[in-house]
């Protein structure tokens, strides 16, 4: 109820409770209040009729717009269709072709998978020809290989044989025949076990000997060239008396004096004469031809020539240089250590390990001689 009418209720209330009028006064105050009332709901009916109308257009136009979006919604999907019906039948245009191609390509499918199968066939004959001479090659190869590394261990052990015979080298030697025998061992092979077993005799006979180090030797000898230019003539000196107990002062006043003019000495040995320069000079290149013999000799291993050769060097030093200080008594010193030194020593046979390995290649040749023969 809107806000007109409760003042009218109101009013007429409030007038019914404070004054009751007579009926003929109430009759067109009322009638004016019911066409007030009527006007009124007219104008709000009239409104409302506005107001629904408005909202009906409203709901109208959405409703229009919405349905055209659907509708161009739907006709897109038409066209949509309408393309992918066309693209259909452009496939199916495409599929009937290439059916058509398909059967032309399992055709020639069949022909070239026949062409396939005979060439298989070639092939696996080739295979199991190449098959059998690839065995024949392995074969060779590793016959090939076993020559080759006998052959390489039997140059080897020949090559330690001439260093026994010819340097008399025994430690070289060992090394040499050691590698012949780490070759030997990469074969794998038991029918090389008696060779191995006679080289492992050797090498042990060989690593049994005495060593000398004969380049020390040399070493030594060669360094004492430098050493003669520098060797000094001996000083010869007379040697005071040994002391004596003195008589009295007054026994030997006399003696005294006379010892001032003239000396007395007695000397068991013959004196030996003093060395002159020239001497000196002859003994120095005799003794360096010493040196190159004892050099010599320890070549030849020649333990006679060697001993004679030190012993006659320490003898010119000796007797016609000094040897107390400087490079008189290094030569001393180091002839000295020389001697009693043992050069010769007495290298046994050392090869039947070479000549069991001969004999082995000897029968291997001869057996693939014979193989051979077979075969063909």
């Amino acid at each position: 109820m809107s806000k007109p009418e409760n003042q009218e209720s109101t009013q007429a209330e409030v007038t019914e409770e404070s004054v009751i009028p007579a009926e003929s006064e109430l009759m067109p105050e009322e009638s004016s209040q019911e066409d007030a009332i009527v006007t009124e709901a007219t104008h709000r009916a009239h409104w409302l009729a506005m107001l629904l109308a408005a909202m009906a257009i409203a709901g109208t136009g959405v409703l229009g717009w919405i349905g055209w979006q659907e509708l161009a919604v739907v006709n897109a999907r038409l066209n949509e269709s309408a393309a992918v019906r066309d693209d259909i039948r452009r496939l199916e245009s495409a599929l009937v072709g290439q059916t058509a191609d398909s059967a032309a390509l399992r055709q020639e499918l069949q022909s070239l998978s026949q062409q396939v199968d005979r060439t298989a066939d070639r092939n696996q004959s080739v295979v199991d020809r190449v098959e059998a001479v690839a065995e024949q090659l392995a074969r060779s190869q590793v016959d090939t290989r076993t020559s080759y590394t006998l052959a390489e261990a039997e140059y080897l052990l020949r090559l330690a044989d001439q260093r026994m015979r010819i340097e008399r080298n025994p430690e070289n030697a060992v090394v040499l025949m050691r590698t012949a025998q780490a070759l030997l061992g990469q074969l794998e092979d038991g029918r090389l076990l008696p060779i191995r077993e006679q080289l492992a005799g050797d090498i042990q006979t060989l690593a049994s000997i005495e060593r000398i180090d004969v380049l020390g030797i040399q070493a030594e000898i060669l360094a004492l060239d430098a050493v003669l230019d520098r060797l000094q003539l001996p000083v010869r000196r007379l040697q005071p008396p040994p002391s004596e107990s003195q008589e009295a002062d007054a026994q030997s006043n006399w003696l005294t004096v006379l010892s001032e003019y003239v000396r007395i000495r007695q000397v068991d040995a013959p004196i030996t004469p003093l060395v002159t320069a020239a001497d000196a000079g002859r003994a120095r290149e005799v003794l360096r031809l010493n040196l190159e013999q004892i050099k010599v000799a320890l070549i030849r291993e020649d333990q006679a020539i060697f001993d004679a050769s030190v012993a006659q060097a320490v003898r010119m030093t000796t007797h016609y240089f000094s040897t107390t200080e400087g490079a008189g008594l290094r030569v001393l010193q180091t002839l000295e250590q020389l001697q009693g030194q043992s050069i010769a020593r007495d290298i046994p046979d050392a090869s039947t390990g070479l000549r069991a390995l001969q004999a082995f290649r000897a029968s291997e040749v001869s057996r693939r001689a014979i193989a051979d023969e077979v075969r063909q």
